[in-house]
């Protein structure tokens, strides 16, 4: 069975094969940016747990009713009004965060003369492809 048809599809996508033909410089780049993200999601991480702390939640708590939001039924996992505003107040400073976050990586992928839309491309063949994650993971073994 090819890699695309076991992996997870975005409903209404057409099931197509991922691209493996990365050159090896190009994986070698994808991993460097890698590298200097890490900062930078844990920066972003620590401020959306700022946030949570802040609003006067747990993280437990904030996971549960978001995960209750996903589903749609938010009102069975909490009747507080209080605590779905203290919850809409985090989850507002939690986006505000991955959107700061996101601009700050983009850059990061353009200054380093690559294409947003190649590093998307090479992170879903991480992880659907053996190909490309086994190329990547050899660049990883050579950086430790």
């Amino acid at each position: 069975m090819p890699v695309a048809l076991s992996a997870q599809q975005i409903p209404g996508q057409q099931d197509q094969p991922v691209k493996e033909d990365f050159s090896d410089a190009e994986i070698e780049q994808f991993v460097a940016i890698n590298m200097d993200m890490m900062p930078i999601q844990q920066a972003a991480e620590a401020k959306m747990i700022d946030a949570i702390e802040s609003a006067g939640l747990e993280i437990e708590r904030f996971q549960q009713l978001f995960q209750a939001q996903q589903l749609g039924n938010i009102t069975d996992a909490s009747e507080d009004p209080q605590e779905i505003a203290k919850f809409n107040e985090a989850g507002q400073q939690i986006m505000k965060v991955q959107e700061e976050a996101n601009q700050e990586i983009q850059q990061m992928i353009l200054d380093a003369d690559m294409q947003v839309q190649t590093f998307q491309e090479i992170s879903t063949a991480y992880q659907q492809s053996p190909v490309v994650k086994a190329k990547v993971d050899q660049i990883l073994e050579k950086m430790e």
